[in-house]
């Protein structure tokens, strides 16, 4: 139950800073010591795990904002790998649901007839819709059989529906979550190299862009 609320409110924060630009030199203040700290090094602990940066900095202390960072890391960690778990049981699911229910010929069959199984109710009504919308180019999809099916009810189709919904959503927020990852790491990386007494060198951006494919665009990029 904690993670439920866990991962959506460290997500938040990560996508948050990602749409607008973030500059080193305006995230913290500068850590004063007599200690020689590398930049490079800062950064580059950061990039393996947010917070290291910070805790290299800190002559070994996790307090603050090196704890932020790993705690968030994790939280998105975990979040994309019970994602990943849940969306690969849930293809298993409905295309098992496919083969027993429509007989669907599944195997090696791609997301687009996949995609056909959840909007035709069968192999004939997918042809009759092509006719209809005079979409030629379309119509011999299901001239082999085995790219033909039926569905045995509507409940089942229905189901396999909605199984199927919930997977490509799993998959659109893993695109997310993976970006939120790298974003973690930059930004970490570079407040904790600006930390290190580098600030005029070290800016870093992240910028949400248009979505492709119904999953946005995240584009980073850091300077040193």
């Amino acid at each position: 139950m904690i993670r439920r609320f866990l991962v959506p409110f460290c997500l938040a924060i990560i996508i948050g800073a990602t749409s607008l630009p973030v500059h080193a030199q305006d995230a913290a203040p500068a850590i004063a010591s007599d200690n020689a700290y590398s930049p490079g090094k800062a950064f580059g602990l950061s990039f393996l795990l947010p917070g290291l940066g910070h805790r290299y900095v800190n002559d070994g202390n996790w307090s603050g904002w090196a704890t932020t960072y790993a705690s968030a890391d994790v939280a998105l960690w975990l979040s994309l790998i019970g994602g990943e778990w849940r969306r690969n049981d849930l293809v298993e699911s409905y295309t098992t649901l496919a083969r027993g229910s429509a007989s669907a010929q599944v195997d090696g069959k791609d997301r687009t007839f996949f995609l056909n199984l959840a909007s035709f109710e069968s192999s004939d009504q997918y042809r009759e819709t092509m006719l209809r919308n005079r979409s030629w180019d379309l119509i011999g999809y299901v001239d082999d059989p085995s790219f033909q099916w039926e569905w045995d009810s509507e409940a089942n189709y229905n189901r396999f529906r909605d199984m199927r919904d919930d997977a490509e959503s799993l998959r659109r927020r893993r695109s997310i979550l993976i970006a939120s990852l790298v974003a973690n790491r930059l930004i970490s990386g570079a407040i904790a190299a600006r930390s290190a007494g580098r600030a005029s060198r070290v800016q870093i951006s992240a910028n949400l862009s248009a979505p492709i494919e119904k999953a946005p665009l995240v584009t980073l990029s850091a300077r040193f």
